[in-house]
């Protein structure tokens, strides 16, 4: 601690910001005051550390009040004017604080919310009356010709706008783990969303952008011309990859290629870093030396270059801290002072969070910080430790490189994204270096000839265009073994603090292991050469050494021998904890024998994930996002939000899927399979169920083929089949009836076609019906002929809608409760005021996805049933137990 002062000062720093991110209230104090005795009972057992300590305690105190501060002001201004209401018609003027990105028919930006006049429903009911604001909106246009997007091209950051739409409080995470965009948008100090029809609905008057703006604005027209000569300069995914390589630009990056970079874990090399810094600062001091600059100069260019290309590359976490640091070192190189690279990394963060303390709060900021760290900190003995086994010097930094980033990162990546893939270390260390040092030298030098002769820099285009091909060839290898994509829990911070614990546990370990292992050698070495020295002279007539020589260098007592043994039972030890933590991670509810029926909130569709007791999972239906007829080709959006890509995959890997024992596809219908290619596309599935048959419609078509080719096979269920899925649980198909047809039949009305499965769960059961409408209810319980028992959960068939779910149905199976699975505001009113008519005329209580959020019900072995909801007032339980 006393070692590195500013370390310390920067950690405290951090912890302070980050205690009200991670508690509210009384607990986040608690903490705090936890901190504060941990720091006073270190200044008291090291009394020479007391004005560091005194100094930690002031940061952690004036960073966590700076956080409370920034919140408190930051609040919204909107939010009292509506009364609680979350969607309002209001005109809104302000200035654009962003660029306004345009992706199909769909044109987005930041504005700054200057005053604002509420519609006929406004709070106070005048009307017209037009309030003074601060927010800052998320500004939403969708736009109606193809020749608004020139219109909206013109649009600049510092643009004064008067915007008519509609307000929205953005939406929530609807499901437990989801992304929730409303917090995301918070921590941009955005609290609302304005949606506009059409480039009509904006007025914008382009003008001088106030000073703070001056800068940005000009980054952005240069980002916008430098964006446009790569257009040129490269063709297809190439263009969208080098903008986003060179120049930070990442809007035209191909959704499937930064896919695949994702699932390798190369996505950090899109992001301006130090590698870019580094190239940009040699240039530059190469520059000035060529141009016989003093060496001060050079590196007093450098510095103010710095902030320019910072400006340039979008002023991303990682590239601000890059440029911090860069800068930093220039300045203490200049003045012979440049030392600790922990201490110019401490300095860059301070700034960076005494400015925005919220930043802690971003995933880029987390990943490029610790990273960062690791290398510096662990970079150097590791790449001692690789010496005896490999003697290229550059192969040997390459691998400590990139096993301790891999190493450093892996915790932060689980805890965030959920995935692992087992030749990412590979990836990174054959295709990190090529990319950096030669594809992106090669990106910056085109765009430079080009400024100069458009030819030359088309030919480096080219030849960086090669080297594209060579890293995509590469990728599609790697992707195409099979079985090396792991997936993960959602892991707790404890798992994530522990990893680093074991982290600098280990290499301590190993660092005291080598140090004793190169002292003993050195001293056996010096011992050796001492011998040779007072050897013993031959007898006469002979060579020999005298046969009572003593060879002393053996009798020796090994010095470190008990040192290097301790050491090595402390290595095992902390191999098993590494054991240990990996299960943890594994399978953290390994010894969790409870079963779960989870109602995932997909909008309007449907998708039910299940495990059983012994840990398997299966899912029916998976959700699918409908499209009313074909969009024209200027309105198609780069990478359109698709419910099983964005909600269902995520969540899955977030539960922990690895696999699926079976999919059931209740019934072929948009809203219920189209998120089923998401899932087949990303998880084993061993069986595919579905209703018997098929319908004229791309999405069945493709889903049934891409079966086919991953080898699933594929079963129609009909009425009387059963199938016991482990000890805890079973599943009936209780309809549709077998019609004794041969094959599969043509059916285009799927809905009273739909399975409906009894599920059973240590004895408690959910009757789920799909689509079933009121004929298919009736045909239902007819063959049933009252051998029906009552449920402990319905879900309402068809989401709701009026045909569904009737009065008979509902007095036959006598529900404990219903789950009707709807959208938010969907286009169809479901669910329909007559089924919650009779919901509540027989008192049956039920809940909505739509407005309730994700709704799980938990079956203990004992039997006990457990519901909790995602949305639900806090002053409510979210536990409900049913036993009898």
């Amino acid at each position: 601690m006393s070692r590195r002062p500013l370390v310390a000062f920067m950690a405290c720093w951090t912890l302070g910001a980050s205690i009200y991110s991670l508690f509210q209230g009384a607990s986040a104090i608690g903490v705090l005051f936890g901190a504060l005795l941990l720091l006073a009972a270190y200044a008291l057992a090291v009394p020479a550390s007391r004005r560091l300590v005194a100094a930690c305690a002031a940061a952690l105190l004036l960073s966590a009040g700076e956080r409370v501060w920034m919140d408190a002001r930051h609040g919204s201004d909107i939010t009292p004017l509506l009364g609680g209401r979350e969607e309002q018609p209001a005109i809104v003027r302000g200035r654009l604080d962003a660029p306004a990105a345009i992706d199909g028919e769909v044109v987005t930006f930041e504005l700054q919310g200057e005053s604002i006049e509420l519609g006929e429903n406004g709070a106070d009911g005048s009307g017209a009356s037009s309030v003074p604001i601060r927010d800052k909106l998320l500004v939403r246009i969708w736009l109606q010709e193809e020749e608004e997007q020139r219109i909206a091209a013109s649009w600049r950051r510092g643009d004064e706008a008067v915007i008519q739409g509609e307000l929205q409080l953005p939406a929530d995470a609807g499901n437990f783990g989801g992304f929730d965009y409303r917090s995301y948008l918070r921590s941009l100090d955005i609290h609302w969303s304005l949606t506009a029809k059409g480039a009509s609905a904006v007025s914008v008057q382009p003008s001088d952008p106030p000073w703070r703006l001056l800068p940005l604005r000009l980054a952005d027209s240069w980002r916008e011309k430098l964006g446009g000569w790569m257009d040129r300069l490269y063709e297809g995914t190439d263009r969208g990859y080098m903008k986003g390589l060179v120049l930070g630009i990442e809007d035209d990056l191909d959704p499937e290629q930064f896919a695949a970079f994702s699932r390798l874990g190369l996505t950090h090399v899109l992001a301006i870093s130090g590698l870019h810094v580094g190239v940009v600062v040699y240039i530059l001091l190469q520059a000035a030396s060529m141009l016989r600059l003093p060496r001060e100069r050079g590196q007093e260019l450098a510095i103010a270059a710095l902030p320019a290309y910072m400006l340039l590359t979008g002023a991303s976490p990682s590239a601000v801290r890059a440029c911090l640091m860069a800068m930093l070192a220039l300045y203490m190189a200049r003045r012979n002072q440049l030392k600790d690279g922990l201490h110019l990394l401490s300095a860059a963060a301070l700034v960076m969070m005494m400015l925005e303390p919220r930043v802690v709060e971003n995933v880029s900021f987390q990943l490029s910080f610790v990273v960062t760290a690791g290398l510096l900190l662990f970079v150097p003995g590791v790449n001692d430790w690789l010496a005896p086994l490999v003697r290229w010097k550059s192969m040997r930094g390459a691998l400590a490189v990139t096993l301790t980033a891999t190493a450093v990162s892996f915790p932060i990546s689980i805890y965030y994204f959920h995935q692992f893939h087992l030749l990412s270390f590979a990836a990174n260390l054959l295709l990190v270096p090529f990319i950096s040092f030669v594809i992106m030298p090669l990106g910056m030098a085109s765009l430079a000839l080009a400024g100069l002769w458009y030819p030359l820099g088309r030919m480096t285009a080219r030849i960086a265009s090669w080297g594209n091909g060579l890293t995509d060839l590469a990728i599609a290898k790697m992707e195409s073994i099979n079985g090396l994509q792991t997936y993960w829990p959602q892991p707790s911070l404890l798992w994530v603090f522990a990893a680093y614990a074991l982290l600098f546990a280990t290499f301590g370990a190993l660092n005291r292991l080598y140090t004793w292992k190169h002292e003993t050698t050195e001293l056996r070495d010096k011992v050796q050469i001492e011998l040779r020295a007072l050897r013993v002279p031959p007898r006469s007539g002979t060579d020999r050494i005298g046969e009572d020589t003593v060879p002393l260098a053996e009798a020796l007592p090994h010095p470190l021998a008990a040192n290097t043994k301790q050491g090595k039972r402390k290595l095992l030890l902390l191999m098993a904890c590494w054991g240990v933590w990996l299960a943890w991670g594994i399978q953290p509810a390994a010894l969790d024998r409870d079963a779960k029926v989870m109602f995932l909130d997909v909008g309007q569709g449907d998708s039910i994930l299940l495990r059983s007791g012994t840990g398997k999972f299966g899912l029916i239906d998976a959700g699918g996002t409908v499209q009313f007829g074909k969009k024209e080709e200027w309105k198609m959006r780069r990478d359109p939000y698709e419910v099983g890509l964005k909600t269902v995959v995520p969540l899955l890997k977030q539960r922990g899927v690895r696999s699926l024992d079976w999919l059931v596809l209740s019934h072929l219908d948009q809203d219920h399979i189209g998120g089923a290619l998401a899932v087949l596309e990303h998880f084993p599935v061993k069986r595919l169920f579905f209703n018997g048959t098929v319908k004229e419609d791309d999405t069945a078509r493709e889903l049934f083929e891409l079966a086919e080719r991953r080898g699933i096979p594929m079963f129609s269920l009909r009425q009387g089949m059963s199938w016991a899925w482990d000890r805890s649980s079973s599943l009936q198909v209780l309809y549709p009836p077998n019609r004794g047809e041969a094959g599969v039949e043509i059916e285009p009305e799927q809905n009273d076609r739909s399975v409906v499965l009894l599920l059973t769960m240590y004895g408690r059961t959910f009757l789920l019906p799909g689509d079933l409408e009121k004929k298919g209810e009736a045909e239902l319980l007819v063959a049933a002929a009252g051998d029906t028992k009552s449920v402990d959960v319905l879900k309402a068939g068809h989401h709701g809608s009026k045909t569904s779910t009737t009065e008979p149905w509902l007095r036959e199976w006598a529900p404990g409760e219903v789950v009707i699975s709807a959208g938010r505001n969907n286009l169809y009113g479901h669910p329909h005021s007559d089924v919650l008519g009779r919901l509540e005329e027989l008192r049956i209580p039920y809940y909505r996805t739509d407005l309730n959020g994700e709704i799980q019900y938990r079956v203990s072995p004992r039997g006990e049933l457990i519901r909790r909801t995602k949305r639900e007032p806090e002053s409510e339980s979210r536990l409900f137990y049913r036993l009898t």
